[in-house]
């Protein structure tokens, strides 16, 4: 994949948010088709609010696979009222596939109250598996913000974004990986300054394909492991997507690449 060639491999997002019989075959054609990548996996195509029994039986299958071609997987966060079983999920599926390394990824949506509570519970706790932990601001603003979850201000959400890092850094275990998905520049300089204070080889950076291009090449370039994420789907499901992280990032669109294709 061209992706490769310029050292900073994609994370295949399918961005389908509603159940349907076929995504599972998707997501898994996919997996066979592109081997030793990472797939970011939206719990709702897979039917966590329908039927959460057919959910982890095609969950568990999908990352089996993914050990078998080398691969790994993200499961992503979502608006909150799906939050607890997707983390349940995760919980479970960190703990029977990350016994000897991180192949599947908790996703912390740092803009959330008590996420970095949430996070401090997970690190600490007495485990025998390794954490994959991806950190992200948060992209269900409009479902979340009424429900009185979410930080107060902008800065607090900053602040607590930081805050993850400082506390991976602190408290995880050797086997333990971090991946910082974000397009702030603070919070990047903040895990590269960590990064080299520490010398830490297991925090990677990832930035959505088209934005803040000029942070993952440099991040690249100076031996940072960095990734871009690759949505893909039909274009009527891929607008409530990208409608997000542009909301999600503001600030960024000045840096997008229109010429992405």
């Amino acid at each position: 994949m061209k992706l490769h060639s310029h050292k900073t491999p994609p994370i295949i997002d399918y961005v389908r948010e509603t159940n349907d019989k076929n995504n599972y075959e998707e997501i898994k054609h996919k997996i066979i088709t592109y081997p030793c990548n990472h797939f970011a996996i939206k719990l709702s195509a897979l039917g966590v609010d329908v039927c959460e029994d057919t959910c982890a039986k095609q969950l568990e299958s999908l990352i089996h696979l993914a050990t078998q071609v080398e691969s790994k997987v993200l499961i992503d966060a979502e608006q909150h009222d799906l939050q607890e079983k997707i983390d349940a999920f995760a919980n479970y599926s960190m703990e029977k596939f990350n016994q000897h390394e991180v192949v599947v990824y908790k996703t912390y949506q740092m803009y959330k109250k008590e996420a970095n509570e949430r996070l401090m519970e997970d690190l600490t706790a007495p485990r025998s598996y390794f954490m994959g932990i991806k950190l992200v601001r948060g992209a269900y603003l409009k479902k979340d913000q009424p429900l009185g979850v979410l930080c107060n201000t902008e800065n607090e959400t900053h602040h607590q974004y930081d805050q993850g890092i400082k506390d991976f850094v602190k408290h995880h275990m050797i086997g333990d990986e971090l991946l910082c998905a974000t397009h702030n520049p603070r919070s990047v300089y903040l895990a590269k300054h960590l990064i080299r204070q520490h010398q830490l080889q297991n925090i990677s950076f990832a930035q959505l394909l088209g934005m803040s291009d000029y942070m993952t090449q440099d991040l690249q370039a100076h031996g940072y492991k960095a990734y871009k994420y690759l949505p893909y789907g039909e274009f009527r499901e891929s607008i409530p997507y990208l409608l997000r992280r542009l909301y999600e990032n503001y600030p960024m669109t000045q840096y997008m690449d229109t010429n992405l294709f």
